[in-house]
């Protein structure tokens, strides 16, 4: 596991996540001073919303999961770690690898968030209600990423590019509101529906905004605890499929398979 450990958080994957990390650090400076000069965000607000950058986090860890668990690069490393190493502990190992950093790019955006607080927003100490929005908004984006990734993470084997699993990944933000929008169409009148999955990726938004379990007819304490349960059900499909039924091949292989088919016809 160490050896796969020390593979997935190579030189190269630590110098793009630190530009990651540094990129999500002058975007939340960005978006302060923007929010101050419009008029738009204050200290409640920007607390409220965590500092509007979970957008900009979702992103960057669906980047990561992206890019770990779809593309030729990646197929080609599983295959060639798989010589020595089981399915199971190359799954986890990169698991790991995501959490670590996804809890890096939280720490520092939680960093950034109270610096720029004391600096743009300063009318208000970080106390009392202040501090609770903090909090929320934290819990939100925890809940949100683990149902959100979890998801990509069980569906994004099929792209063979590293480009398209990141594009794919980053539409299944919309591709879940739209599926869940269809679904909130028919719950006022099938009371069972709001217990569909989908209903769930409203987590973060709903820990936000309180009003939102009007849309997702859904009390905090169940759409928390449900979309943890989801996430939890996608991983453990996610595992399944990576283990028993994914196939890691590149374009050798493919182009290899198409020669062999040409020679046999």
């Amino acid at each position: 596991m160490s050896d796969l450990l020390k593979q997935e958080m190579n030189s190269r994957n630590r110098k793009i996540f630190s530009f990651m990390a540094l990129g999500l650090f002058i975007v939340t400076i960005i978006m302060a001073i923007t929010g101050m000069e419009t008029r738009t965000l204050d200290g409640w607000k920007w607390m409220n919303q965590f500092g509007a950058i979970t957008g900009v986090i979702e992103l960057l860890t669906t980047i990561i999961v992206a890019t770990r668990f779809a593309g030729q690069e990646s197929n080609a490393q599983v295959k060639e770690n798989m010589k020595n190493h089981s399915k199971s502990s190359i799954f986890f190992s990169k698991v790991i690898t995501i959490l670590i950093s996804y809890l890096i790019l939280l720490l520092v955006a939680i960093i950034a968030v109270i610096l720029m607080k004391y600096l743009v927003f300063p009318h208000k100490p970080l106390a009392g209600t202040l501090a609770q929005e903090l909090s929320w908004a934290v819990l939100g984006n925890i809940a949100y990423f683990f149902i959100f990734q979890s998801f990509v993470m069980m569906i994004i084997g099929f792209c063979k590019t590293w480009y398209g699993a990141i594009a794919f990944g980053v539409a299944c933000t919309w591709i879940t509101e739209i599926i869940a929008g269809i679904f909130m169409i028919f719950i006022y009148t099938h009371r069972k529906l709001i217990y569909n999955p989908f209903n769930f990726f409203f987590v973060e938004k709903q820990i936000q905004d309180g009003m939102k379990h009007m849309m997702t007819r859904l009390q905090l304490p169940m759409i928390i605890k449900g979309s943890l349960l989801y996430a939890l059900i996608f991983f453990i499909i996610a595992f399944i499929i990576f283990v028993y039924f994914r196939k890691f091949n590149t374009w050798n292989d493919d182009e290899e398979k198409n020669n062999q088919d040409t020679k046999e016809a």
